[in-house]
This record gives C-alpha cells, structure tokens and sequence, in this order.
C-alpha cells in the first residue's frame, strides 16, 4: 500500500527523521502552517510503530497539517524545543506506550500532547478514549480539545499514571532487564511477558516494610505497609481500578497503601482489586494527599509508569518524596471525555 511508504519531505507536508538524525530547524514547516511534532517509538508494544506513524502523518496531511516525526531520545528533546509558544505546533504526539508518553512530559512540552497507543497497556489512551486508529487521531488532533493534566513527580522525573514502591516495582524491575536481553537494546514486549517476573519476584522478593509519611497541611500521618502506589489515574496494568477516584485535573494524587507482606498476601489483595474491593479495609489505605516521603531499612524498588525508576536508598541523605504538580501538562482528547463527570473548582 503507498500510505506505507515514506512520507515526502519538506515543503509537502509530513516529514519522516531518519533514525539517529538529530531534527533542526530546517525541519520545522514554514510559517504559516500548522503542523504537529510526532514522537515514536518503533520498539513500543509488539513494534508496529513505522506502519501506524506513516498512516498518521497521511491522515493529517489530509487535513491540512504538516508534520515532523522524530525516533530518537535527541529527536524528541528538538520537537519539544521547536514546539514552543508561536511556533505553529497544535500538538507533540507520542505514537508508543506509556513510556514514550512519560518520556515525552518529562521533556516538559510548552503545547498539549496526545497519543496515538501502540504500545502493551496503553493506559494513557485508554483512560482519556484516544483511539488507536491513526485516522481518528488524526482527526482528534484536528477537531478535539485540549484540557489540563495534572502530573506527580518523584525525585525531579514526572509520570501521569502511577508511582509504585515495593513488589510491583520488582516485577517491572525484572521485566526490563528481560527485554533488554544480551544485547542491552530494548525489545517490543506483550503481557505475556510479564508471567515470568512475576513469578520470580514472588519467591525472590523479600517485602521490606515501608514507612510512609503524609506531609500535606495539617498533623504529618504516618502509614506502614508492604507495597505502596501513588496514583494520578485510576487504573493499574490490566486495567485494575487500584484508585477508582482519582483524577487528573483534581490537583491532588491518590496513595494506596497495602499492609501485608508476603507472596501469598499480593495474591490476595489482587483478587481483592479484581472484585473491587480492596479500598475500605483495614489493612489497605487510600488517602488523598499532595505529597509524601518513603523510606525503607533496606533498597526497595520504585516504578514510574511502568517503567523503572532506581530505588529507595536507605543511606540517602533526603528522603524519597512525591509531590503533586497541579495543570503541569495539558492533553488532547475526544470532545466526548468527560462529559458525564462532575468539574472540579479551580
């Protein structure tokens, strides 16, 4: 099929960034047309990323907007500094996971973002209704509107969806080393995947108690548990519903925190979120809170949109801490989203 093949270069709208190739300013559309920054990546999910990129620049070109695509770390860092206010830019697009997503809001884009999903759970699409179809993205990029999205931020790195500490943390720890493989180059991945870390992070991990503080306004709280996870979204990998009421534009993240240790008890505590009924507990706390600290006795492993994110160094001199950033980003999404919830008071 000719939508398969490579976009034309400048001056046709749409233009395709060699991988490796730093973007310059000779890639930018003249002025005068609006045009959209695409971030890819070719490894994300089970690697279909260069068929869906060249059908979206098609879609867009369709409709009037230019677009320059980058595959690179450098590429992207250029899109977002090309993308600045009275640039022309409507969007950057993360055509990916997750992680190109948090990847993307960890450059800090001046303009909103939106997401063609390509990747293995796709939880940022799914939560906003971003389809996966690059027709309809082209489309949403064209006619959609841009709300506010709050982020949390943990150690100077931003996620939009959840930081965990603790067992989930082994398990996405141990599947990146996996799909790194020998060759220490990043791998497409499915669900499937994760059925071996799983297994030997629970009979490998030793569950080290967690010492959690609240440090919002007011009397500090302090909470213990085995696994924590601080959300900006609701949903968890397979779509579970860990913090049903969290928000992205509430200014506030939601913290879960699981008390018991142990294989046997995460089993349990799944089965409990799968049913739903995991919150309310006397073993589980769910606080609303605006930032918190972690600290442990020995290292514990962090995750940040799924995605490693270090450890929990018990000989840090600073504790390991979260924090809320209210409207940090804004994201494209369907005119539709949203329209049965409640608005929250700015």
């Amino acid at each position: 099929m000719v939508e398969d093949g490579p976009p034309p270069r400048h001056p046709d709208p749409g233009s395709i960034v060699p991988e490796g190739r730093l973007l310059s300013e000779a890639d930018r559309p003249p002025p005068g047309i609006p045009w959209v920054g695409v971030i890819a990546n070719a490894n994300s999910g089970i690697g279909a990323g260069v068929r869906r990129v060249n059908r979206l620049v098609r879609a867009l070109e369709r409709r009037g907007i230019a677009s320059v695509v980058g595959w690179t770390p450098d590429d992207r860092e250029a899109l977002v500094r090309q993308a600045g206010p009275g640039s022309g830019c409507r969007s950057l697009v993360a055509v990916g996971g997750d992680g190109t997503v948090g990847a993307l809001l960890n450059d800090r884009p001046a303009v909103p973002i939106t997401v063609l999903p390509a990747g293995t759970e796709n939880l940022f699409a799914r939560h906003f209704g971003i389809p996966g179809d690059p027709e309809r993205v082209a489309e949403l990029i064209a006619e959609g509107r841009a709300l506010p999205l709050d982020l949390g931020e943990a150690r100077g790195r931003r996620f939009a969806l959840m930081a965990g500490v603790g067992f989930d943390a082994e398990v996405v720890t141990r599947h990146h080393l996996a799909r790194l493989g020998r060759a220490r180059r990043v791998r497409p991945t499915s669900r499937v995947a994760y059925v071996e870390p799983v297994l030997r992070a629970s009979f490998g991990y030793g569950f080290p108690p967690l010492s959690i503080r609240v440090e919002d306004p007011g009397p500090p709280e302090l909470l213990s548990g085995s696994i924590a996870i601080v959300f900006n979204l609701p949903r968890y990998a397979l779509g579970l519903p860990i913090a049903p009421e969290a928000r992205e534009d509430d200014g506030l993240l939601d913290l879960v925190v699981f008390r018991d240790p142990g294989p046997m008890a995460a089993l349990h505590y799944l089965w409990l979120v799968f049913r739903g009924r995991h919150l309310g507990r006397p073993d589980v706390w769910h606080r609303r809170i605006r930032r918190i600290s972690v600290s442990a006795e020995v290292p514990v492993p962090v995750q940040l949109d799924g995605d490693p994110g270090g450890v929990i160094d018990p000989d840090a001199p600073d504790p390991w801490t979260v924090r809320v950033l209210p409207r940090a980003s804004s994201v494209i999404v369907p005119r539709s989203y949203g329209a049965s919830r409640p608005k929250v008071a700015s």
